[in-house]
């Protein structure tokens, strides 16, 4: 069963009130990647019925006015509860935080009684082969640990080989202590002593939070306004797709290795791709800003 809470430890601006990454295990990135696979009728039902619409509020509107369309402009073989109540992923088991409080029904498929050589989703369709009805019931088994045999498997999408580092924008990438002071220096903070550490935990609450800043238009202060709220939230930058498009765009550079045996990326299209450390640009003297901030963070 999932945690119901994961943690997450900030490294705060508290001059700025800005939040300048975050560190984070596997099951606080579990829970960014399920985010993305999230239907999005699903992400928005999810928070229309907690009353958190996010910034971008187009796709509720959109949600809203199919629900009022009468059954009758749909096509028969559609079904608006469907449209309406989308499946979650039948493969993300594992994972902590805001979907623990909701009722997901299982996936289920129907074969041809008859002739077996067709499936559906939805039952009492007619079989393409023989006619016959396709309504015998079908049982999923999902890809979870205790049905695959290629090594030791922790549920969730990512192995626990890990800790990694969680952008304001909600980009992330495997630790390094090389990465952690080239932040450090990109971000342009001069006092050492104004900078905090802070964990927090985080439950189904803050989980439906993130998800609904993940949605909205704010693509560069996700984790400032997630812990410091938008009344002192700096500059922001519009974004069609928001902080879901750095998830995708994390996924899609995070190594093979990283992921459990029975996940995988799916191939995606190829296309120039310009890493957080070309945009890092240290100084040439960094000894003594890298051995402050080893002492600090990483010493206790």
């Amino acid at each position: 069963m999932a945690s119901s809470k994961t943690k997450l430890r900030l490294i705060v601006d508290t001059k700025a009130g800005k939040v300048l990454f975050a560190e984070a295990g596997k099951d606080f990135i579990d829970f960014l990647i399920y985010l993305l696979s999230l239907p999005i009728a699903t992400a928005v039902r999810i928070l229309k019925e907690k009353n958190l619409n996010p910034v971008a509020s187009s796709l509720s509107h959109i949600y809203e006015s199919l629900e009022k369309l009468p059954e009758s402009f749909l096509q028969s073989n559609q079904d608006k509860t469907s449209l309406l109540n989308p499946r979650a992923p039948v493969y993300a088991t594992g994972i902590p935080l805001m979907l623990s409080d909701y009722d997901f029904k299982a996936r289920k498929s129907y074969k041809c009684s008859r002739c077996y050589d067709y499936m559906a989703e939805v039952p009492n369709l007619n079989c393409s082969s023989c006619k016959g009805k396709v309504s015998t019931e079908m049982s999923y088994v999902p890809p979870s640990p205790a049905n695959y045999s290629l090594g030791p498997v922790e549920g969730g999408f990512l192995k626990g080989l890990a800790t990694y580092i969680v952008m304001d924008n909600l980009e992330f990438m495997p630790m390094s202590t090389k990465m952690f002071v080239s932040l450090l220096k990109k971000s342009a903070v001069k006092d050492l002593d104004s900078l905090g550490e802070i964990e927090v935990d985080l439950g189904v609450e803050e989980g439906l939070e993130l998800l609904k800043l993940s949605m909205s238009m704010e693509s560069k202060t996700i984790l400032t306004s997630f812990y410091f709220g938008d009344a002192i939230n700096p500059l922001k930058e519009i974004s069609m797709v928001g902080s879901l498009g750095n998830l995708y765009d994390s996924i899609e550079n995070l190594p093979d290795a990283y992921w459990q045996p029975y996940h995988s990326k799916k191939p995606m299209s190829t296309k120039d791709f310009v890493t957080l450390f070309n945009n890092l640009r240290a100084e040439k003297e960094v000894t003594e800003l890298e051995e402050m901030v080893v002492r600090r963070f990483w010493q206790g």
